[in-house]
């Protein structure tokens, strides 16, 4: 009866360390998927695909613009990295690599003397991410153009406002009338 019982639970405890090796089919480390999805104009690693990955997995991820006057972005699981670094897998994720391109709605935000923002909307517009036109809500226009990280929108149409600063970061300066100034601006989702 010793035996017996003592054969028994040897055969529970191989059917335990069988489970622990088999992934998330058992007791194992869980498995997560990486779904990677380079859009035109981006080259880096890892490639497009999906990847099936176990919990704490580390992937070193870098990508690059195709053409040198672009920026590219990052986003994991709608959140924005860096377009280099760690992911560490402790859930599913979804990358998603893309040119910056700014033609969309924008809600724009800049500083005045006294410390007051001024908020509007602006709707950038163009045949391709590196230059086209802009109009805001108040019915000014004018152009703008991206090289590399370096944005410029310049107004046709309101005084001599120019503003400059980051296509990666969509922030800046802007000089116009005799202000300089600093300004933000947050895509419309």
């Amino acid at each position: 009866m010793k035996n017996l019982k003592n054969i028994i639970l040897l055969t529970i405890a191989l059917i335990l360390i069988s489970f622990s090796f088999s992934g998330c089919n058992g007791f194992g480390s869980p498995e997560y998927t990486l779904n990677v999805i380079l859009e035109d104009g981006c080259t880096g690693t890892p490639e497009a695909g999906t990847y099936t990955m176990n919990e704490l997995d580390t992937i070193e991820y870098e990508y690059f613009p195709a053409e040198e006057n672009v920026q590219i972005e990052v986003f994991m699981n709608s959140s924005y990295r860096g377009s280099s670094g760690t992911l560490i897998m402790y859930n599913n994720v979804t990358m998603i690599v893309r040119i910056i391109d700014v033609r969309d709605d924008w809600e724009f935000s800049y500083y005045i003397e006294d410390s007051s923002k001024v908020e509007m909307t602006i709707t950038f517009a163009g045949d391709t991410p590196f230059a086209g036109t802009f109009s805001d809500s108040r019915g000014y226009s004018g152009t703008w153009t991206v090289e590399s990280d370096s944005f410029i929108m310049t107004y046709e149409n309101w005084a001599d406002y120019v503003f400059t600063g980051s296509v990666t970061s969509m922030s800046g300066d802007y000089i116009g009338e005799g202000i300089q100034l600093g300004w933000t601006a947050v895509r419309i989702d």
